[in-house]
């Protein structure tokens, strides 16, 4: 049963244990990571933005929302929304440093909100967009012509031959209960190692990853995932956290929705996840050399 090689919850702690399901599944599942008062304000937090979206200061909206057949997107702003706690998490940032390495950046940073009624989304990966390897002879696969149309299908066993290595870490935090009944991720383990996207017109057998809340759902993006149909009668609400490797464009710009009052309020570890500090050169505004980049503003 496929359901018997998944991953089991852990406790925060148990790191060793997380990062072993993490490789071998391509996911892993964490109980009691966050405390009650982190959970309350991050439910007050997403309770206003989804309710309140757009700027009552006749400025640039701070917080973007959309939907999708039952599926809420709130776009949380770096530096501002008050829950950068949970994405400096000692333990999401440990286990996106043994996934990528020592350096790496904030990418999506979003609450997920899923309502009673909504369309189970299509599993598929979170790393299509990067060029897959090809053998020499072998026609390449240009960066710069990628889309989502362009798949390469195949079944979720390990490959045979070289795979891409995993850019991005996905972290998913149980704001509320992640049930089956409640929409919560499937997950087909051990499909990271495949170096194939899943069929959607194909019947894939997955896991259901359930959590208490305070938890956290962490996967590998190559890994097959999709959120469930949300059957019950309450919503499921989770923050959504991605992680990229120094030299990938992240889903959100960071570095140009902070505002001035708040630049100088960040730390170095947020303004190295924001994307503000230098990848050997790369990132440079003024000073190529310099540790970290300056905001247009703070040129001036």
């Amino acid at each position: 049963m496929l359901a018997a090689m998944g991953s089991t919850l852990r406790d925060v702690w148990d790191e060793t244990g997380l990062r072993h399901d993490l490789d071998r599944f391509g996911y892993c599942l964490v109980r009691d990571a966050l405390h009650d008062d982190a959970l309350r304000q991050a439910r007050d937090t997403i309770g206003r933005t989804a309710a309140h979206p757009a700027d009552t200061q006749g400025r640039s909206p701070d917080v973007c929302e959309w939907q999708l057949e039952g599926d809420q997107w709130v776009l949380l702003i770096a530096g501002e929304c008050g829950l950068d706690h949970i994405a400096t998490h000692p333990l999401a940032l440990s286990l996106a440093r043994h996934l990528l390495g020592e350096r790496f950046l904030l990418s999506g940073y979003t609450a997920h909100i899923i309502h009673p009624g909504n369309a189970a989304m299509a599993l598929h990966t979170d790393q299509w967009w990067l060029p897959r390897p090809s053998l020499p002879g072998e026609p390449p696969n240009r960066p710069g012509d990628i889309a989502r149309s362009l798949r390469a299908f195949g079944p979720p066993a390990a490959a045979a031959l070289p795979v891409n290595p995993a850019v991005v870490i996905n972290v998913m935090w149980a704001v509320t209960e992640f049930t089956a009944a409640n929409g919560c991720t499937r997950l087909v383990p051990g499909s990271h190692l495949s170096g194939r996207e899943p069929d959607p017109a194909g019947a894939w057998e997955t896991v259901d990853a359930e959590v208490p809340a305070g938890g956290a759902v962490i996967w590998d993006a190559r890994t097959w995932h999709g959120s469930g149909s949300n059957t019950s009668r309450e919503r499921r609400v989770g923050i959504s956290i991605t992680y990229c490797g120094p030299q990938f464009r992240q889903l959100q710009n960071h570095t140009l929705a902070i505002r001035p009052e708040t630049w100088p309020l960040l730390d170095d570890t947020m303004r190295s996840l924001m994307g503000f500090r230098l990848f050997s050169s790369y990132g440079a505004t003024v000073d190529d050399e310099a540790e970290f980049a300056l905001p247009g503003y703070a040129r001036v």
